[in-house]
C-alpha cells in the first residue's frame, strides 16, 4: 500500500488527529519496528521512537492515549487489506495439482497471559491459566495464500472456528486440520462440498462393516487382528463411522513399533495419572481416515499427505522464538490487540517475500526455503525498512531484491537424515 492509501486508511478508521506529534505515519512505524528491537516495548521506549522519529519529546501518556478504539480498527484494517491483497507467486510445481485444487492446512496455538486480561482472553482456571490467548492459522500449501489468520479466547474450541470456515471450503480443496476441528458430521459436510480430507479418528468413534446389509460392530482389537493376519501389516478399507449417522469413510490403520507405543502411553499417563486397558489398546495404532479412493491414493501416500500439516508448527515456533509474540507486559487489552495485528502483518510480509524466493530457488537448484531462517534475515535487515516503508517504489524495489539476494544464499531449507523431505510430501516435479 502507498503512504497515501494509509492515511486515507487512518482516516477513514477515525485514527487521525488534527493536532498531534503522533500522526498515522509516525504510530505505524513505532508500532512495527519498536518489537522487532524490544522483545515486549514500554511506553517509555515508544517514546524514544517517536521522538527519533518526528524531533520533537512526546510523553508516555500521549504515547499511551493513542492506544485508541481508533488505532485498533486503523491497524485492524490495514492487515485485513494487506491479508486480502497478498502477492501472487509463482506456484511451486506440485504432482497434488493433479488431483486437488487446494491444500488447506489450518492449526491453533495458544499462549498464556497476565492474569487482567482475564476478561478480554479468559483461559483455564484449572491449568493456571487465568487469561490466554488463541491464534488461528489456515493457508494453502500449494498457492501459498493464507486464508485465516486471526485471534481470540483459548475457550473458543477449534470445532467451533472450523464450522465459521465451512463456506469457505470448495470444491477440489483438501482438507487437513488436526482432529480437534473434526465431529463426525465435519466429515459429511466437507463431502457435500466436493472437498476432500485426511484426518485422524477420536479412539471412542463407533465402527461398523456393512454385512449383507446389516451393520457389524469393529472394535480396535478386530482390527489389529486383520492387520496383523494381511501381508502388508496395514487396515485399509471403507467401514462406517458413528453410532447414529453411520457414515462411510476410508479407514486406514497400521501397528506403531514398540518404541511409539512406549511414548503414547507415557504421554497419556502423564496427563490422566493413570492407564487402562483400552489405552495400551490404542495406542498400537496409527489411524485416519479420509474420503480420498485408494487408486488415488494408497495408504503410505495418504499418511504422508497428513505430514504437510504439521508444517504449521514451524510457523507458530517462528511466530514464538522470533517475533516474540508471546511476550506481553502488563497494558491495555486494546494495545495488546494493536501489537497482535502488527505481528501478523509481519508475519504476512515474511511469507510473502519467502514464497517469492522459494519459487526462484526451487525452479533454479531445486532448493525449498527455511521460513525460520528467512524470518530470522529479515528481522535483522527490517531496520533498513524503517525508512524506506514510507518511501518512493524505487527504494522500496532495490531493498527486496537486495532481501531476496540474501535469503537465496543464506535462507534454504537444510533436509534432516532419515526425515522425509518436504519437496517429497509435495510432490514437488
Amino acid at each position: 500500500m502507498s503512504e497515501e492509501q494509509i492515511e486515507e486508511l487512518a482516516r477513514e478508521t477515525g485514527f487521525v488527529r488534527r493536532r498531534t506529534k503522533i500522526t498515522s505515519k509516525i504510530f505505524l512505524r513505532m508500532l512495527l519496528f519498536d518489537h522487532l528491537q524490544y522483545d515486549a516495548p514500554s511506553l517509555q521506549q515508544h517514546a524514544l521512537s517517536v521522538h527519533d522519529d518526528n524531533g520533537g519529546p512526546v510523553s508516555k501518556q500521549a504515547i499511551d492515549k493513542r492506544f485508541n478504539e481508533g488505532a485498533l480498527l486503523f491497524i485492524r484494517k490495514l492487515f485485513e487489506k494487506l491479508l486480502s491483497r497478498q502477492m501472487d507467486k509463482v506456484h511451486l510445481p506440485s504432482g497434488l495439482s493433479d488431483h486437488f485444487k487446494s491444500v488447506k492446512v489450518m492449526d491453533s496455538t495458544e499462549f498464556k497471559l497476565p492474569d487482567h486480561f482475564a476478561g478480554e482472553f479468559p483461559g483455564y482456571s484449572a491449568g493456571n491459566a487465568l487469561a490466554c490467548a488463541a491464534i488461528q492459522l489456515e493457508y494453502d500449501v500449494l498457492s501459498r495464500q493464507i486464508h485465516c489468520l486471526s485471534t481470540g479466547s483459548a475457550r473458543e474450541s477449534d470445532k467451533t472456528v472450523a464450522d465459521n470456515r465451512m463456506n469457505d471450503i470448495s470444491k477440489g480443496d483438501l482438507i487437513l486440520r488436526d482432529l480437534g476441528y473434526y465431529s463426525t458430521d465435519s466429515y459429511l459436510k466437507i463431502e457435500q462440498r466436493e472437498a476432500f480430507y485426511v484426518s485422524r479418528l477420536k479412539a471412542q468413534v463407533c465402527i461398523y462393516q456393512e454385512k449383507a446389509g446389516k451393520y457389524e460392530a469393529l472394535s480396535w482389537c478386530d482390527i489389529i487382528k486383520k492387520i496383523e493376519g494381511q501381508k502388508g501389516g496395514c487396515f485399509d478399507d471403507w467401514v462406517f463411522i458413528g453410532k447414529e449417522q453411520k457414515h462411510r469413510v476410508r479407514l486406514v490403520a497400521w501397528i506403531l513399533s514398540k518404541e511409539e507405543q512406549q511414548k503414547r502411553l507415557q504421554k497419556k499417563q502423564n496427563k490422566k495419572g493413570t492407564i487402562n486397558k483400552n489405552d495400551i489398546t490404542w495406542s498400537k495404532l496409527n489411524v485416519f481416515v479420509s474420503n480420498i479412493d485408494s487408486n488415488i491414493m494408497d495408504a503410505q501416500q495418504l499418511y504422508h499427505l497428513y505430514k504437510i500439516r504439521w508444517q504449521i508448527e514451524l510457523m507458530f515456533k517462528i511466530w514464538k522464538s522470533i517475533l516474540n509474540i508471546a511476550s506481553v507486559r502488563k497494558m491495555k487489552a486494546g494495545r495488546l490487540r494493536c501489537y497482535l495485528y502488527s505481528k501478523f502483518i509481519w508475519v504476512l510480509i515474511g511469507w510473502n517475500i519467502t514464497g517469492m524466493v522459494e519459487a526462484i530457488t526451487w525452479k533454479s537448484v531445486r532448493k525449498l526455503m527455511s521460513p525460520y531462517k528467512c524470518m530470522a534475515i529479515l528481522k535483522i535487515k527490517a531496520i533498513d525498512l524503517k525508512n524506506i516503508i514510507f518511501g518512493n517504489r524505487e527504494s522500496l524495489k532495490a531493498w527486496l531484491i537486495k532481501i531476496m539476494e540474501v535469503l537465496i544464499i543464506y535462507g534454504s531449507k537444510e533436509d534432516r537424515k532419515n526425515r522425509i523431505k518436504l519437496s517429497d510430501l509435495l510432490r514437488l516435479k
